[in-house]
């Protein structure tokens, strides 16, 4: 695969390159990475004293979490899957009748959510399944 040079924009790039304000830039970069290698020196110095003028037990006090470290998130504390309830096809009818508009919010009740879409899902004649954050089942009859 052979490269087609293209002269005139080589030429661009060439003049553009020793122009006054580009050798500038240049120099501008140079000063900046210069400022701040003496700027990191400058902080490791006093760093250095100032941990040295620390007694060791306040050091060690200090020095007892990372502050890069992340919190350690807690955890999601679940609903015990053996603590929902899981009514039979009948208890659930017999529960939504009592329900407003025959209708029960899953999750909010304390039941469990993939026994009840199983039975919605077997008696669809009966009951509806409507899925989301907070599910529900409706008595259709």
């Amino acid at each position: 695969m052979s490269t087609v040079i293209d002269t005139e924009r080589l030429s661009a790039i060439i003049a553009a390159a020793q122009s006054p304000s580009f050798k500038k830039l240049l120099e501008d970069q140079e000063k900046a990475k210069k400022a701040v290698a003496d700027a990191e020196k400058h902080l490791a110095e006093v760093e250095a004293r100032l941990s040295s003028s620390i007694p060791p037990e306040l050091a060690a006090l200090l020095n007892t979490g990372d502050a890069n470290e992340k919190k350690a998130r807690k955890a999601r504390v679940k609903a015990e899957r053996s603590d929902l309830k899981k009514p039979d096809l009948q208890e659930l009818k017999e529960i939504l009748v009592r329900q407003p508009a025959k209708t029960l919010n899953i999750r909010g009740e304390g039941f469990d959510t993939p026994n009840i879409k199983v039975l919605a899902d077997a008696n669809p004649h009966l009951l509806r399944y409507e899925k989301g954050t907070w599910p529900k089942v409706t008595l259709l009859k």
